[in-house]
């Protein structure tokens, strides 16, 4: 007897693409309510490589379900609101658990989320980049500015998601004593039980002796389900020469940030336009007896769990900095837009990961924050040899050689606007930055490790090596069956 099997075609396409998902997840933030640090507009930037409309979802926690289609040359430019109590931010005296703060960005394919904000009357500016579903894990340490003034309005934060109802959070490694902005006085581990879509959000802020916002630093946030964290400083400054005027600047810098089995132990870091006292590079140790060695020096710096290690401009070579770990380490990155302390930022920054892929497409709108223009940049790191293309056309600068690692170059690219594509022939890792005369913003678009995510056949066409492809074609079969 003959029986007959019809299996109709199909196609599944697992991508490996970093930080660009389906799904994204944003905590809320917090800021002070001090003139100088006052968030101003703020906005979603949401975009994708595809030349077809993809469908978006942006989801307010506790609220409304906006939706809108978007392709390669249409980002949506979603606007959240204006000031600290808004969807996304909420003043540093109403932190804690929250149920209607945050976002969730969801789509039908592969997408990038930013978010980007203005602040202290266009003084400072300041944003993140989603990881998307590389952001869900449950161990992360904390990292921010370093503050050294007692500065009013100086201030560091975390802010936590939760994405899975009955998750249990321990927050440690901060010092007894210390005194949160909302007047809570740290005497041990905080625990907390969030359900599904609540966030915690905790923040230190420099106002008198009894509050010290450094010491948040490598704080330890670990939980028993995945959640999603975002890190940094709403008004900080890594300025630490003379208590001067100049020890009054300051600006934003914070991240979403990664778990630690997606960090690494090795990094390369790219100088920005500051002096070497505003050019900082900040790695947290997570084990005992972790080993750290700088642009191929053979003497480490040991650091223990939790203890970190600050490097300044000083620590460059040719304006590049290559680290490399006996453990993986958290690593952050401060950089200037300009000489002064009233222009930073900060942003968490990928290891070296063979996975990563060779394309970012693309940065939207990189030289704005609304209707505040700004000058766009990128630094592309990428393997020697590579061809790099910026938005199809061959990038014209030349490559500087990473010193302690001449496998690897990099190429800063300045005065860009508009949507911006990076594409390379090897793995590459792109930052990008807004600078003006009193701001800078930016963050990494590439570099961070992923779960494959099943994608439709329109964002297929971006095959490198780093992404896995598996197309399963099953033509009508005939199974004989004696």
């Amino acid at each position: 007897m003959k029986k007959t099997l019809l299996i109709f075609f199909t196609f599944l396409s697992i991508s490996c693409f970093a930080q660009f998902s389906k799904t994204h997840y944003i905590p809320p933030l917090t800021s002070g309510t001090t003139g100088g640090v006052t968030p101003e507009e703020h906005y979603l930037y949401i975009s994708t490589p595809s030349i077809s409309d993809v469908k978006v979802k942006v989801i307010e926690i506790g609220g409304n379900v906006f939706t809108n289609t978007i392709n390669k040359n249409n980002p949506w430019i979603y606007f959240i609101g204006n000031g600290n109590n808004t969807q996304i931010f909420t003043p540093n005296t109403s932190i804690g658990i929250l149920n209607n703060k945050g976002y969730i960005v969801e789509a039908e394919d592969l997408i990038y989320t930013s978010l980007r904000t203005n602040a202290g009357l266009h003084n400072q500016a300041g944003g993140l980049v989603s990881k998307g579903n590389s952001a869900l894990g449950k161990e992360f340490r904390i990292g921010a500015m370093l503050n050294k003034f007692n500065t009013t309005g100086l201030m560091n934060f975390a802010s936590i998601l939760s994405v899975e109802n009955g998750t249990n959070i321990t927050i440690s490694n901060i010092p007894v004593g210390t005194i949160l902005t909302n007047g809570v006085t740290i005497t041990g581990p905080l625990t907390i039980s969030l359900n599904k879509n609540e966030s915690y959000v905790l923040a230190i802020e420099n106002n008198g002796s009894n509050f010290k916002s450094t010491n948040i630093i490598g704080g330890l946030i670990s939980s028993d389900k995945d959640i999603v964290v975002n890190a940094g400083s709403f008004g900080g400054s890594n300025y630490e020469g003379p208590n001067t005027n100049n020890s009054s600047g300051r600006d934003l810098g914070f991240d979403q940030i990664v778990s630690f089995e997606k960090t690494g132990k090795e990094y390369i870091f790219i100088k920005g336009l500051g002096s070497d006292v505003l050019e900082r590079v900040l790695l947290i140790a997570h084990k005992d007896n972790t080993k750290i060695y700088t642009n191929g020096n053979p003497t480490p710096i040991t650091k223990n769990a939790g203890e970190y290690l600050i490097l300044d401009g000083s620590s460059y070579s040719n304006n590049n900095l290559y680290v490399t770990s006996s453990e993986n380490v958290f690593a952050y990155q401060s950089i200037g837009g300009t000489n002064s302390p009233a222009n930073q930022n900060l942003f968490f920054v990928p290891p070296i990961n063979c996975s990563t892929p060779s394309i970012v497409d693309n940065i939207p709108m990189i030289n704005a924050i609304g209707d505040v223009s700004y000058v766009g940049s990128i630094n592309v790191v990428t393997e020697s040899g590579a061809t790099v293309l910026i938005n199809d056309n061959p990038i014209t600068s030349s490559p500087t050689t990473i010193n302690a690692n001449p496998g690897f170059v990099y190429y800063t690219v300045n005065g860009l606007s508009g949507n911006v594509s990076v594409k390379s022939t090897k793995q590459v890792y792109v930052s990008y930055s807004g600078n003006s005369g009193a701001a800078t913003y930016g963050g990494y678009y590439s570099g961070f490790d992923t779960k494959p995510e099943i994608v439709t056949d329109k964002i297929s066409i971006w095959q490198t090596p780093s992404v896995l492809l598996i197309k399963i074609y099953l033509m009508p079969m005939q199974i004989n069956q004696l």
